[in-house]
């Protein structure tokens, strides 16, 4: 007997198999979630291609850990657990996912009933929001229907939005109810993450958990993001001829790059984005036709990756063709994701991407856009044109 070994999944490790109805073989598939090594949070963002439609994720994680499953633009949450289990997804009703080989499912699964209609709403909008930038990359050099459909896009985002608002209401309902579930922790840290609850309640509420949820390494997640969340609600929006705050960091080639050294030389355009903003990859087309026909008349573009995995941004600066201009990571700490302090979108109140930050030669801002057509082009062309 002592020669015979049993194929047992080791306790820390688990194993996802999956399936997704309606998917292209050709699609990527992500899996994202946080892991804490060494005193430092870090995701780990992992993909592969379907295959007939199915997929395989395997790593290491000790307990039960909240992760986001994504396809194109369409991501539902999961909670994982250091075994072996099976996801099955409808692509074109992705809520509806059904997960088996965890002792957690039950309690997502109730929380999923009571989210049912704000889930089909948040799908349907994202939607909507999805065909309308591919109708603006249509019509690209329309500007008046671009400024039509852009109004459409508001309306749709406003909409997320209130939706988003009323099932954050109703996880923050669920949890003051079942505070000893496994998955609250990580639920208080999605509320603090979207910021739409306030904090001191979300605080008073964790507070109030029991101990060994506060302990589990969700329970810690959700206190470093409440932390950094209350760090974000102390830094005031930037205006308008306001000075751009400096920022020193290293370029995706190692070089030292420093805003203010930009000043009495050149425009600066920042280009909050990353490589999972579907917006912000559609927007690449006009940012490289800025930087044909500008980079020779004083305007330098700075690209300020969102990208939580450095791997992940060095991909999309080779994939995208984007290393024409300069390329930083935003983050001050890569290895470390809640080190944000010094971090590029926190000096700035980036609340969402895409955004597009121009600053004049003497380092104050001009215009804050979310999108750039062709009114948005004419600006910059305008602005330059003075120059000359």
């Amino acid at each position: 007997m002592g020669g015979v070994s049993c194929n047992k999944t080791p306790s820390n490790h688990f194993i996802l198999n999956g399936y997704i109805e309606g998917a292209d073989n050709t699609e990527i598939i992500r899996l994202n979630y946080m892991y804490l090594k060494d005193n430092k949070w870090h995701e780990i963002s992992d993909s592969t291609k379907l295959i007939e439609g199915k997929f395989s994720f395997e790593g290491n994680m000790d307990e039960v850990t909240g992760a986001y499953l994504s396809i194109d633009q369409t991501s539902v949450q999961i909670y994982l657990e250091p075994t072996k289990m099976k996801l099955t997804i409808d692509k074109s009703r992705p809520y509806t996912y059904e997960l088996s080989g965890t002792s957690v499912e039950k309690e997502s699964i109730e929380l999923r009933n009571l989210l049912s209609d704000y889930l089909i709403i948040s799908d349907s909008t994202g939607d909507s929001i999805q065909d309308i930038f591919k109708q603006i990359d249509l019509h690209n050099n329309e500007p008046a229907l671009v400024d039509s459909l852009m109004q459409r896009a508001y309306y749709f985002k406003d909409k997320a939005t209130i939706n988003a608002q009323k099932s954050d209401s109703i996880k923050l309902d669920f949890i003051v109810k079942h505070t000893t579930y496994q998955i609250i922790p990580h639920l208080l840290y999605t509320l603090s993450r979207n910021n739409l609850i306030s904090i001191d309640t979300i605080t008073s509420i964790y507070n109030n958990l029991p101990e060994h949820s506060k302990v589990t390494l969700s329970g810690k997640l959700a206190s470093a993001q409440m932390k950094e969340t209350q760090l974000s609600l102390n830094i005031k929006d930037l205006s308008t001829g306001e000075t751009a705050p400096d920022f020193s960091k290293e370029n995706i080639q190692g070089e030292t790059i420093k805003l203010s050294d930009f000043r009495t030389k050149n425009y600066v355009l920042l280009d909050f984005w990353a490589s999972w903003c579907g917006p912000c990859v559609k927007q690449i087309p006009q940012l490289k036709k800025i930087q044909d026909t500008y980079a020779d008349k004083g305007l330098k573009i700075i690209g300020v990756s969102l990208d939580g995995d450095e791997k992940e941004w060095r991909n999309a600066v080779e994939k995208h063709q984007v290393g024409t201009w300069i390329q930083v990571s935003g983050y001050s700490d890569p290895d470390d994701y809640f080190s944000k302090a010094g971090d590029i979108s926190v000096i700035y109140n980036i609340k969402a991407i895409p955004v597009y930050i121009l600053i004049d030669k003497q380092g104050k801002i001009l215009k804050k856009w979310q999108h750039i057509g062709d009114q948005e082009l004419e600006f910059i062309d305008n602005i330059l044109k003075q120059e000359t």
